[in-house]
């Protein structure tokens, strides 16, 4: 090694020494005692930071996490409003999340999948667009509504051999848009299912994500489904939590970081660890780091969810109702009593409206005129509905360039969180699993 390169030698031998003696004190009495010093610390308690205390001390590491609220889950999660669960906006989990499965598996968090595709409103009739995989005649609804066409069977064959391509390692310039102009799809089919499905995926209408995002993630609805768990989203940050949950801090939120030596809260409090790991919003990482003119001009998508019960049933499936009208402030509507049990135990049914995406900050929307629209959507009288919750959610997805974030991030210092790739849970699990194994690899 050049003898003026920055060293990382003496960070790497103090942080092995400690991993294999860990550090004893003696006390008045001559016992010998463990110190409070740690391994790592992981600034954070979303599924993230979770998955890797899970990850590191499977491997012998010690960890605290160190939590600003007074719950797990970060941006993934449940509110009990009136005795029911009401998720932070509509979400799901897939039944092909991996990582998700090794970490909460469905015997200790059961979960329910919608239908596949949706029903779509155009602004006069519903139409419903099931995968074919599923039911082979479903296909005929849509082709005899003219939704569909047979141009669009064949760009969907055309996207999956793109996402296979993709998933194989090869890269895919462009945009979403783009690909789906290029696929052939007919322009109805991308302005009444395309664009509102994918738009409220991406929480982008413009569909301007890279192309090979959306290929992946036509891939993960292609081969799996969308699924909740019995008793709300909450459930499985609850479920990954419990086997580290002591070694959770609440309320303690984290100041400043020091690379190689620990964290300051804001309380003053020092709290010592080799290793940091922030699994924060990705503009409060970068913050951390020092990079406030990053974490500044790191943009956010927002959505706003709002929850209704009712006394009657308003769906009799799993499924959800897509606005395809390109009308309207609404972009789906689902029951998700109707998935799965646990979210009210009272008889009474949940009504889950999320609206179409907006730039963070954009004004929000009016629970009446929302209540009135959705009933317009099912074709129901929804005047009974009662409001027991509105969610702006502000900060919902991260628009950054990632590459940018990746650079510089000190020795001794890991970022994870959904920020850092494909914004998903599954990504969110598998960047803290990785950050892990890394760490226990090659502690510098």
């Amino acid at each position: 090694m050049n003898e003026n390169q920055p060293s990382n030698t003496g960070l790497a031998d103090r942080y092995a020494l400690f991993r294999v003696f860990k550090t004893f004190r003696t006390d008045q009495q001559g016992k010998a005692q463990m110190s409070s010093t740690i391994d790592v610390a992981i600034v954070g308690a979303g599924v993230a930071g979770i998955a890797c205390a899970r990850t590191l001390a499977r491997n012998g590491v010690g960890v605290r996490i160190y939590e600003s609220s007074s719950r797990v889950g970060g941006r993934l999660g449940s509110r009990l409003v009136d005795d029911i669960w009401c998720d932070l906006g509509f979400q799901v989990s897939m039944s092909n999340y991996t990582a998700l499965e090794s970490l909460v598996p469905r015997t200790q968090v059961t979960r329910r999948s919608f239908v596949p595709g949706a029903v779509v409103w155009d602004g006069r009739r519903h139409v419903r667009i099931v995968d074919p995989k599923a039911s082979p005649l479903s296909a005929l609804k849509p082709l005899m509504a003219g939704l569909v066409r047979p141009r669009d069977l064949l760009a969907v064959l055309r996207c999956r051999r793109w996402a296979n391509k993709v998933l194989a390692g090869s890269g895919r310039d462009g945009t979403a848009a783009e690909v789906l102009s290029d696929a052939g799809f007919s322009s109805r089919f991308i302005e009444q299912f395309l664009r509102p499905f994918f738009g409220g995926v991406f929480l982008d209408e413009s569909l301007s994500v890279p192309a090979d995002r959306f290929l992946r993630t036509l891939h993960r609805f292609a081969s799996g489904r969308a699924e909740l768990p019995e008793g709300g989203m909450q459930q499985l940050a609850e479920a990954m939590s419990e086997p580290i949950r002591s070694s959770i801090e609440f309320e303690c939120e984290v100041a400043s970081i020091e690379p190689g030596a620990g964290v300051r809260c804001v309380d003053g409090a020092f709290k010592e660890a080799d290793v940091v790991v922030l699994a924060t919003p990705l503009d409060a990482s970068l913050a951390l780091l020092g990079r406030s003119d990053e974490a500044a001009a790191v943009g956010w998508s927002s959505t706003t969810a709002l929850h209704f019960t009712s006394p009657d049933p308003v769906f009799d499936e799993p499924i959800i109702v897509l606005n395809g009208s390109g009308e309207g402030a609404l972009n789906l509507i689902c029951s998700p009593t109707s998935v799965a049990p646990g979210y009210r135990d009272d008889g009474r049914h949940s009504i889950l409206v999320s609206s179409r995406p907006c730039p963070s900050g954009s004004p929000g929307i009016d629970a009446d005129a929302a209540r009135h629209e959705a009933g317009v959507m099912l074709g129901l009288d929804s005047s009974s509905w009662e409001l027991i919750e509105v969610q702006r959610i502000d900060r919902a997805l991260p628009i950054v360039d990632r590459r940018a974030v990746r650079q510089s991030i000190p020795a001794g210092v890991h970022l994870v969180g959904d920020g850092m790739g494909d914004p998903s849970i599954e990504t969110a699990v598998q960047s803290g699993i990785d950050a892990a194994r890394a760490i226990v690899d090659s502690p510098t």
